[in-house]
């Protein structure tokens, strides 16, 4: 993935779990963070969160210190651990130091236990799947099947024309709109921007994601994946085990043109070290008949 991707990618996920953690702090009457990264670094902002999330009270240390602020994130990391959630190469220092990257992996772990996982936990117990994704995914296909406009097969590219969304709405309550308005409307932000307004208005769920940052060949996953579960928890949770056997006859990877050209690269970067490889050998053999003679 190339660098200016990666900026992007990163931008919109700080955007989108910042939107997040600001609609759990509404919850629990904590003020909103603004920069995430510098507010998050001396630990008390997170441990604010996880208090909220675990609903048992954490005692923050106050000093304006490193040493202070080291102490407050190692306590969050211990609740994390201690709630069994996933932290991979995440170390008090990396938050403390405002690593980007790993505040936003710290973040994202947080997401997919609070967010994701223990909502899912009893559909996954019924279906007994560990998988939250595939069943995420075929509780999408299944709601939006007689939908013949939409066809998800990912949590990317799928959602960029706004229509997977609405459909899946809709497919829950056709009171809220008409479909053929939705397809009337020429604009993939237009038509995501609905969707978002709906969902916030009439399911009370927080409008997380920005239009724009949808309307791409490839949006971010993560994004998707947690404003999916909230449409999950608030809408009929049915899923079938026919529907999670169709996923296995969906293509197994689809590769994003970025990676095409990488793969592109590797090839051309290739062939042209062969050739000079084969240049090079030409060289020494022709000079070997020429000492000979």
């Amino acid at each position: 993935m190339s660098g200016g991707l990666c900026d992007e990618r990163e931008d919109v996920q700080r955007k989108t779990f910042t939107k997040w953690i600001n609609a759990q702090f509404a919850k629990f009457g904590k003020h909103p963070v603004e920069d995430l990264f510098s507010e998050l670094q001396d630990g008390r902002r997170l441990l604010d969160l996880l208090e909220g999330l675990t609903g048992q009270k954490l005692v923050k240390e106050k000093g304006s210190t490193r040493v202070h602020a080291l102490n407050n994130v190692n306590k969050a990391l211990q609740v994390l651990q201690k709630n069994k959630v996933d932290l991979v190469n995440i170390g008090s220092a990396d938050i403390v130091d405002g690593n980007h990257k790993l505040t936003l992996g710290l973040i994202w772990s947080i997401i997919l236990h609070w967010q994701v996982k223990d909502v899912m936990k009893g559909i996954m117990a019924d279906l007994q799947q560990t998988n939250t994704e595939k069943i995420l995914l075929s509780w999408v296909r299944q709601s939006t099947r007689n939908y013949p406009q939409v066809n998800v097969i990912n949590f990317t590219s799928s959602w960029s024309d706004g229509l997977a969304f609405n459909a899946l709405i809709h497919s829950h309550r056709p009171d809220l709109f008409e479909w053929n308005n939705v397809l009337s409307q020429q604009s993939a932000v237009h038509r995501l921007d609905h969707a978002f307004n709906t969902a916030q208005q009439h399911l009370g769920i927080a409008n997380l994601l920005d239009p724009d940052d949808i309307a791409t060949a490839h949006p971010d996953k993560k994004s998707i994946l947690m404003y999916v579960t909230s449409l999950f928890q608030v809408l009929p949770q049915k899923v079938s085990i026919e529907s999670l056997r169709e996923l296995d006859t969906l293509p197994r990877q689809i590769i994003h043109p970025e990676e095409q050209f990488r793969h592109f690269d590797q090839r051309h970067f290739s062939q042209q070290v062969w050739k000079v490889f084969l240049v090079f050998i030409t060289g020494i053999t022709y000079s070997k008949k020429m000492l000979v003679a």
